[in-house]
């Protein structure tokens, strides 16, 4: 088994799942400071795992073997799971094969005392000396330092997380948070500089790219206006938010490159006609500094422009950078690219994993069913998708997958309360 510079060990409920998932997207994104390489001989830190465990569960034997394989331990905390069988036996665990000092704890909700397991607090006994020569024993309850994202709702802990990450960064690389965030700081100052040169450059460059579709549509008055005004809202989506983009990245091309992509994958969820006008082969071609979301966009608009060798390639980039389901994800993305036409199925929900009795209850979907159609709605991304569930949650609605049954995908109809559906599951 690869060795993990963390792994994340958390009771599976969906707060605690998003929560956990978030802290491997912010760690994993971070990109470090390239003068604080010079503060560690080896710097490791993106390696990093989810362990979720069932309430009222003992870990298995597999993930006792993930945590030997781990440098740290991050332990999401709440005062509803404090005395979780299998939180309590993870911590104990690698307390005695790494030492309590690799184990981070991440609080979620509640006050320490009632959130954090027995076994992160101390008692330590000093003995002190009055001026007379009599002595006193004083016990003392010392609880660890964790990272807290306390907040109101999920949504804000999330944002929490976002900026607390260069704490849990620091003590990966085992350097102190103040000489790190010294180094960030430093670097989002240099990074202001660029974004003032860009605030000129970068309207003019996507101007360009949008005159370019406006001028394609003109001559089409029944969809100029909605081209256009298409157009203005995503030049207004970039300005807001591409300072975020750049604020931890030393090259500035790679940004610009992902506004125009995040540019065309919205185009393409608005059926736009006018991508293959475009020249965007060589922005499409696969870079190593690309991300899961800008790998995975460039397979879907590969896939939507007929580009299948292309597509299954960028399919194959992204599954390499997923947590769960990567081989099962890579195989049948190959399957999905080849045999289905983009405008009968724009878009697909690989079903990663899936509990045995939740397929029962969701009509025998399985690992592997790719999920095209719900309710006779046929979503063009992800958002469609949860937006249409969402609004049907307890509602019986046929979904339409394909399944892999001798190396052909098999169209079938179950029918499923969204309720019910709880799974991993990877966009395609």
């Amino acid at each position: 088994m690869e060795f993990l510079d963390y792994c994340i060990c958390f009771v599976d409920e969906a707060a605690n799942r998003i929560l956990a998932e978030k802290l491997i997207s912010e760690i994993s994104t971070y990109a470090l400071p390239k003068k604080a390489h010079s503060l560690t001989d080896e710097v490791k830190y993106k390696s990093g795992r989810l362990l979720p465990v069932k309430d009222e569960t003992q870990l298995a034997n597999g993930q006792l073997n993930i945590l030997s394989n781990c440098r740290w331990l991050l332990v999401v905390c709440n005062d509803k799971d404090r005395n979780s069988p299998g939180i309590r036996q993870a911590i104990n665990y690698f307390t005695a094969i790494r030492g309590k000092e690799y184990i981070l704890p991440v609080l979620y909700s509640g006050e320490p005392q009632s959130a954090f397991p027995p076994e992160f607090f101390e008692t330590r006994k000093s003995i002190i000396t009055f001026s007379d020569g009599t002595t006193q024993e004083i016990t003392e309850i010392v609880e660890p330092l964790a990272i807290d994202v306390r907040a109101k709702s999920i949504k804000a802990s999330l944002t929490h997380l976002h900026h607390t990450r260069i704490k849990i960064v620091a003590a990966l690389i085992g350097v102190s948070y103040d000489t790190l965030a010294q180094r960030h700081d430093k670097r989002i100052r240099q990074r202001l500089k660029t974004i003032a040169l860009l605030v000129i450059l970068l309207p003019l460059l996507l101007g360009s790219f949008f005159t370019f579709l406006w001028f394609n549509s003109k001559h089409k008055t029944d969809i100029a206006i909605e081209k256009t005004q298409l157009s203005k809202d995503l030049l207004a989506d970039m300005c807001e938010n591409y300072p975020l983009i750049f604020q931890d990245t030393p090259e500035i091309q790679p940004y610009v490159n992902s506004l125009l992509v995040n540019s065309l994958e919205k185009l393409r969820i608005a059926e736009s006609e006018y991508i293959p006008l475009l020249p965007v082969d060589d922005l499409l071609l696969p870079e190593a500094d690309d991300d899961l979301n800008q790998s995975r966009n460039k397979a879907k608009i590969l896939r939507y422009l007929g580009k299948k060798k292309d597509a299954v390639n960028a399919y194959k980039i992204t599954a390499s950078m997923l947590e769960e389901g990567s081989e099962l994800y890579s195989m049948l993305s190959e399957f999905f690219t080849n045999d289905t036409d983009p405008k009968v199925y724009p878009s697909g929900i690989l079903v990663a994993e899936i509990e045995e009795e939740v397929s029962i209850v969701c009509d025998g979907l399985q690992a592997g069913d790719i999920i095209v159609e719900t309710g006779g709605f046929k979503f063009r991304d992800l958002g469609q998708y949860e937006a249409y569930l969402n609004s049907r949650i307890n509602k019986n609605i046929k979904f339409t997958v394909l399944r892999l049954e001798n190396n052909e995908l098999l169209r079938m109809t179950l029918l499923i309360r969204p309720a019910n559906l709880t799974y991993i599951a990877e966009e395609m």
